[in-house]
């Protein structure tokens, strides 16, 4: 599958307010606020050494999740469908994104009832696989479908089990292989791409970012990375332990265009 390759990606600071982000797993210790800002400093930089141009939307502490722009909006082709994430509090996070994306993208509302975190969608070529997890509802996939359909695309619904997004246990890597956590999601859509399957110890690393021949892990997977690097793709290891307290992947802090 030949792709074309990224030019920018869309990010945004973590505020001083990080200490105060949705934390999935409450068990969790503490946020090191100062820690986490300097782990999105060194991942913005890497975007910037895969030769991509950063557009940079002002943090905000009065929403604590702003860095997780990925959930804002979802972008395919030449559009960008705002989203009306499913944690209510968070949806006052899209309209500073959605004024950055106005000079890059045609831009496109959800209509209600539809809720969408763009964590929980997918695209592999032509094919937009959306979750259907507690933050993304059915009414979305029908939305995504009447925006996107008539450019070609193809839109299917997968069942999201305890995870909290799609991208959270499923990624796509490049030249059709995923990789993935099993049992946490539907894996009948992907029958037709080659999987790499993630230890469950290491279940953080099914989250990756593929960009420009690159495929980016989060730190402490080594089995993860060896089954990624055997498959024959580069990598490259980031470090995001205070990110990921708030539920974050690699994928979370970033739009890419």
């Amino acid at each position: 599958m030949v792709t074309s390759r990224a030019t920018h990606a869309l990010v945004r600071d973590v505020p001083d307010s990080f200490d105060r982000a949705i934390r999935p797993d409450k068990s969790s210790a503490p946020i090191d606020v100062s820690l986490a800002q300097g782990q999105h400093r060194h991942y913005c930089s890497v975007l910037e050494e895969l030769r991509l141009d950063l557009i940079r939307v002002p943090s905000d502490r009065a929403y604590p999740d702003c860095c997780f722009v990925e959930d804002t909006a979802v972008v395919v082709g030449d559009k960008a469908v705002i989203a009306t994430m499913g944690a209510a509090t968070r949806r006052g996070e899209s309209a500073a994104v959605e004024e950055a994306l106005r000079q890059y993208k045609s831009l496109h509302r959800l209509p209600d009832p539809a809720t969408l975190d763009g964590g929980d969608v997918l695209l592999i070529g032509d094919r937009i696989f959306v979750g259907l997890s507690s933050r993304t509802s059915a009414h979305a996939v029908e939305a995504l479908r009447t925006v996107l359909s008539p450019d070609g695309y193809l839109v299917f619904p997968v069942a999201v089990r305890q995870a909290l997004h799609l991208k959270s246990v499923c990624t796509y890597l490049g030249d059709e292989v995923i990789v993935c956590l099993p049992g946490e999601f539907d894996e009948a859509p992907f029958a037709r791409y080659r999987r790499i399957r993630v230890p469950a110890e290491e279940g953080h690393a099914a989250n990756c970012l593929s960009v420009n021949d690159l495929v980016l892990m989060p730190a402490g997977a080594p089995k993860t990375r060896a089954l990624v690097e055997k498959a024959g793709f580069a990598t490259a290891e980031i470090e995001i332990s205070e990110l990921r307290k708030a539920g974050a992947g690699l994928t979370c802090s970033s739009i890419i265009l």
